[in-house]
């Protein structure tokens, strides 16, 4: 029952319950399923449901932080401009109750939205074009567009490695002619050592010290053929107790601005690489990404 319900998309969740309420929902051999019954009640407390619930929550406020920033007044939303420039531009605010802060960038990129969606779909290339990571890799896919990555970034001493497992997924936005990459750090069931039914992944080295993405996002617009309009909000801890929060701050922000510039390169030179060799070999995922794009793009 469970895994048939794991399936669902996070929209579905309220229709899931209604159906329910009203003793119209069927299991996968076609048995009348209400909210009376174990399977349903194990299936509200479990970690698939509690996740996916905390996933539209996540998605909701990230999208409502996205459009704060097409407000030309954004600075009633607390956002404070860090560095613009006519195609890159970043900004900042504190975190409620913390000396950290949340930022937010964005760029135009010089080309269709299906290269910058393909570029960020190879996971595992990661480590060959952002600076700094040593490993990046796909633990687990729950679907074509759900899964859990760990990666390793390279610190500079003194500091050891740091090293965080995320859970991300992608969605559509028809409405907005977008689509919308969320993720945040993951932690294991710590009675199972689990995390949505499958086993956590082991860290990469003893050493490493845990980076915590508290939520994140990556948002790809398409403006025209060959413009894309590319705009991230993160907030994350690298967990460096020993530094002044506001070096941290400082250190993030030209970081997230320096990022901006290579993803508008690595995005100009698509043709020829690895990317496209393997947009070309993986016909399972690109295609379904074309057929999606198709259908949530306006022109």
């Amino acid at each position: 029952m469970i895994c048939s319900f794991s399936v669902c998309f996070a929209y579905a969740i309220p229709r899931i319950d209604q159906l329910a309420s009203q003793s119209k929902l069927k299991d996968k051999t076609g048995a009348i399923v209400t909210v009376a019954d174990p399977c349903y009640q194990d299936w509200r407390k479990s970690d698939m449901y509690n996740e996916i619930i905390a996933d539209i929550v996540m998605l909701n406020n990230l999208l409502a932080e996205i459009h704060e920033l097409d407000d030309p007044d954004y600075g009633s939303h607390g956002w404070q401009k860090c560095t613009h420039t006519e195609k890159k531009k970043t900004w900042c605010r504190p975190v409620p109750g913390s000396s950290a802060v949340e930022v937010a960038c964005d760029c135009i990129i010089n080309t269709h939205i299906f290269k910058p969606l393909s570029l960020f779909a190879e996971v595992d290339l990661y480590a060959k074009w952002i600076p700094r990571l040593s490993y990046c890799g796909v633990e687990k896919s729950f679907s074509r567009f759900r899964k859990t990555v760990q990666c390793v970034a390279n610190f500079p001493w003194p500091f050891n490695d740091r090293e965080g497992i995320c859970h991300g997924y992608g969605t559509a936005l028809p409405d907005q002619n977008a689509v919308i990459v969320v993720l945040r750090s993951i932690s294991n069931n710590s009675a199972t050592k689990e995390y949505m039914g499958c086993k956590f992944p082991e860290p990469r080295s003893k050493k490493n010290v845990k980076l915590i993405v508290n939520y994140g996002c990556m948002y790809f617009r398409f403006i025209d053929e060959n413009t894309t309009l590319f705009r991230g909000i993160f907030n994350s801890d690298p967990n460096m107790r020993l530094v002044p929060q506001f070096l941290i701050n400082f250190a993030i922000k030209k970081v997230v601005y320096a990022m901006l510039g290579i993803i508008q390169d690595r995005c100009g030179k698509f043709e020829g690489t690895e990317f496209e060799k393997r947009v070309k070999e993986n016909t399972y995922l690109y295609d379904e990404i074309r057929r999606r794009l198709n259908f949530t793009i306006k022109k």
